[in-house]
């Protein structure tokens, strides 16, 4: 009841949260019987609830980490909303481990119903831009339940997930859901040898969900990679003729890029360190000056984002945005503020954000409402306040970067005009970059 109850009322704040989403292959999830969504976990709760609030049909469930079910309100809500806790030795040792067999009957009652569970394959949420090894215990719950006489339909549906910036308001989210995998093709293998069997399907299952994400082999260029995204992006869409607001063709990019700088590790270590170099300078000074890279993009083309339209765009959409702010910052700032103050892991900083905005934009909203009711007693006056509050809202939210672009791009005018040698340096640098990388198709 309480999952459905969230789900129905914070299901459209995560079209807020995220600037765009897609889901490919979501006819494979939906296929009847009982199935282990095996999926990589590099944002913490953001992974399951942005996946069942976007697949949205059919209901899916996800297995946690028994140290968030604490005794009191938080283990409360999260067994109420159907989360079954999973317990590692590395958490709380054998006594905690021996919880399990009462979670695994749980989970296989709900594989009995043709129902879906998630589960983190890799065992541990980290932000990175790679696949880490597949653990055993999606493969081990598998047999274990085909033992206790479970439904033979079991699969094992691999999915990647893949975000632009993980950690950021208004980004990018894609999510891959591969072909599912037939346990029962396994199982009498696994009967006659367990152990190399268990070994062999884990094994499978990593194979199986390496093609639904982009992997970076070498965590040197963990840094690279972040900086480089911001760099080449955009070009790289634009020169083979992709969509940028398309989830899916920006993960082309990835996948791309990551696979460059992976053949590049491997056979050209020291062009990679000069790479390193000149994308840490150039990344650093553009952040100082304030500037984005598709500016100095469009300049290095001849092209540039100020011209009399977007001028004009500016200024008239200035009180429409002014007013979607007023209204609508309270639950932005507080949640950012939140999330500054008590999170450690980045990994945990999405779910805050959205988790305590969430909740405040929803509260806030009814006591806006309810002011309002008192204030003029007529029903048309809540349509009104609605509609200015969630129009202007959203066009402030078109409009932030819109604004961004346009400062940014009077602030590069301006380095044009007072210091060219900075410019030219500028684009000098970003031709370097491209050098070291090489053709973009």
């Amino acid at each position: 009841m309480l999952w459905y109850l969230l789900r129905n009322t914070l299901f459209h704040c995560f079209w807020l949260y995220f600037k765009r989403q897609k889901v490919s292959g979501a006819k494979n999830i939906r296929q009847k019987g009982p199935m282990f969504i095996a999926m990589n976990h590099p944002n913490a709760f953001m992974d399951p609830i942005s996946f069942a609030s976007f697949v949205f049909y059919p209901r899916t469930f996800y297995m946690a980490r028994g140290d968030a079910f604490k005794k009191g309100f938080a283990a409360t809500m999260l067994q109420s909303m159907g989360v079954v806790p999973i317990y590692r030795l590395r958490d709380g040792g054998y006594e905690n481990v021996k919880k399990n067999l009462e979670s695994f009957k749980i989970a296989y009652n709900m594989l009995d119903k043709g129902q879906k569970i998630m589960v983190f394959a890799e065992g541990l949420s980290l932000k990175e831009r790679r696949l880490r090894s597949i653990q055993k215990g999606t493969a081990k719950m598998s047999f274990g339940y085909l033992d206790q006489g479970g439904d033979s339909d079991l699969k094992i549906l691999p999915v990647g997930i893949n975000y632009s910036e993980p950690e950021k308001f208004r980004t990018y989210v894609n999510f891959q859901i591969g072909e599912p995998i037939a346990v029962k093709d396994f199982y009498e293998e696994y009967k006659v040898q367990p152990v190399q069997t268990i070994v062999k399907l884990t094994r499978h299952i990593e194979e199986k969900m390496k093609p639904l994400m982009p992997s970076l082999l070498h965590k040197e260029n963990d840094v690279l990679i972040e900086q480089l995204q911001p760099i080449l992006k955009k070009q790289y869409i634009q020169e083979n003729k992709l969509d940028y607001e398309d989830p899916s063709h920006q993960q082309k990019y990835w996948e791309f890029i990551i696979a460059r700088l992976n053949k590049l590790t491997e056979e050209k270590p020291g062009l990679v360190e000069g790479l390193r170099k000149e994308t840490d300078t150039y990344s650093k000074q553009i952040h100082i000056l304030k500037l984005r890279d598709h500016l100095i993009f469009r300049a290095a083309k001849g092209e540039s984002f100020l011209n009399l339209g977007n001028i004009l765009l500016l200024i008239l959409g200035l009180p429409f945005y002014l007013v979607g702010k007023i209204l609508n910052f309270i639950p932005y700032y507080f949640a950012q503020r939140v999330a500054r103050k008590r999170v450690k892991n980045i990994e945990f900083r999405a779910s805050i954000v959205f988790g305590v905005g969430s909740i405040l934009l929803n509260a806030l909203f009814l006591l806006e409402l309810g002011i309002v009711w008192l204030i003029f007693r007529e029903w048309q006056y809540l349509l009104i306040y609605t509609a200015i509050k969630a129009g202007c809202g959203w066009l402030g939210l078109l409009y932030s970067p819109f604004r961004r672009k346009m400062m940014g791009a009077i602030r590069l005018s301006g380095i044009k005009k007072k210091d060219p040698s900075l410019f030219t340096s500028l684009l000098a640098q970003r031709r370097k970059i491209l050098d070291f990388v090489g053709d973009l198709h």
